[in-house]
């Protein structure tokens, strides 16, 4: 990548984080389906699909059994020529990257989401505001910032989307709010058994909630145990594990099996 290209010079460039076991990549289709819609919208050509499994195939095929056992892939397609539609696929992976023992959230109002942003809903390079703000809440001691839109509805964290049950039902953020729409929240939206709702929200919906829990590909679901930064400085407490959470990870694990590609 040259610093004179768009992808360095400006973050023009879409990213996929992925999650591969055993030599099966996870969701690859709903991966793949998300950063084509992405790049037609912003006029990027794409490789086709054969492509881009064929590079990924031979990338893996260079793991040690360590690191095929469990890897983080990435895709990214970035521009790079002076045409409007000139861009560049890269496949590449990613070293692991442990979730800390926090799970403590930080309520955020400060720095809201704007849910009318030419890039809201999609996962760009331009990632430099989500990166910031949770290396500042790894240096607290907190898991992620728990961030909202510019209405003060929740939305998400800097890096997985948010669920919380209450009285018996699961709930999530709309995409209304401008939210990364995330890998694993649209296969959960999915399953009709677990009969989750989408809507708009305030923070001190929080306060009432049973178990809250947060998913993205890579770490699948996390259970959050306790979110700072309520009005009034209050703070709500969640358990470690539920029913609920267990009954998330299994229908998740699989649709993992169901829905994964062989790579070796």
């Amino acid at each position: 990548m040259l610093p004179n290209s768009s992808a360095f010079a400006h973050g023009f460039g879409l990213f996929e984080t992925m999650h591969c076991a055993a030599g099966r990549l996870h969701f690859w289709r709903d991966h793949w389906q998300r950063l084509t819609q992405s790049a037609r919208h912003f006029t990027l050509a794409a490789p086709t699909e054969a492509a881009a499994l064929a590079a990924l195939r031979e990338l893996v095929a260079t793991f040690s059994p360590a690191q095929a056992a469990r890897a983080t892939l990435k895709l990214s397609l970035v521009k790079e020529a002076s045409e409007p539609t000139g861009s560049r696929l890269y496949v590449y992976t990613r070293p692991p990257q442990p979730a800390p023992a926090s799970r403590r959230l930080l309520l955020d109002t400060s720095c809201p989401i704007f849910e009318r942003s030419l890039l809201a809903g999609h996962k760009t390079h331009n990632y430099m505001e989500s990166i910031y703000l949770l290396s500042l809440a790894r240096a607290r001691g907190d898991y992620d910032t728990l961030r909202v839109d510019s209405q003060g509805h929740l939305a998400e964290t800097t890096t997985a989307n948010l669920f919380f049950l209450k009285d018996g039902r699961i709930h999530t953020p709309s995409l209304a709010t401008g939210i990364l729409p995330g890998v694993t929240r649209a296969v959960l939206l999915g399953i009709r058994e677990l009969g989750i709702e989408e809507g708009s929200y305030p923070p001190e919906s929080l306060l009432a909630a049973d178990a809250v829990f947060v998913t993205n590909a890579t770490s699948g679901v996390q259970a959050i145990e306790r979110i700072e930064g309520f009005t009034g400085q209050k703070t709500a407490e969640y358990p470690a594990d539920s029913a609920c959470l267990t009954r998330i990870r299994t229908v998740l694990e699989r649709a993992r099996a169901e829905r994964a590609v062989k790579l070796i």
